[in-house]
């Protein structure tokens, strides 16, 4: 029999490489199955290419739930053990509080108010501000992302 998961095609969610980084923007209401499935993508993704930092974008999510939340922490955790940092920005007041309601371990991921300040914290800057920084910038993914 075939997994359900390989043939639905709406299961698959963006990956985006920003060099030696992982952006995975969630938006809409995500099912149990595109979550099982971000979890498999984003770990095999890291053990492919390597990945020193993952950033989770939720602030276009519409819908957290319980299994959500648990799959989003495994992800971090997980990902954490095979050396990655990982990021969980664009947390909205009601997700916070189901993250805290669940007692979700925020051991294994850090937090960031939006996109900007998470590539931020991964050493991605704007050129203006990282004149003397051997990592590229994302000039360019910022005036996308505010132009759209």
């Amino acid at each position: 029999m075939l997994d359900p998961l390989d043939d639905d095609l709406e299961a698959r969610l963006p990956i985006i490489w920003l060099w030696d980084c992982m952006l995975v923007p969630l938006q809409g209401e995500l099912s149990d199955g595109q979550a099982a499935r971000l979890t498999q993508d984003v770990l095999d993704g890291i053990r492919q290419r390597g990945c020193e930092g993952l950033i989770i974008e939720v602030s276009g999510l519409w819908l957290v739930d319980s299994h959500l939340c648990a799959s989003l922490a495994d992800i971090a955790r997980a990902a954490r053990l095979m050396g990655t940092r990982t990021m969980l920005s664009g947390l909205r007041p009601e997700v916070a509080l189901t993250l805290l309601a669940m007692d979700i371990s925020f051991t294994g991921f850090e937090t960031a108010l939006n996109l900007e300040q998470a590539l931020e914290a991964l050493g991605i800057r704007r050129a203006h501000e990282s004149q003397s920084s051997a990592r590229p910038t994302a000039d360019f993914l910022e005036d996308a992302l505010h132009h759209e």
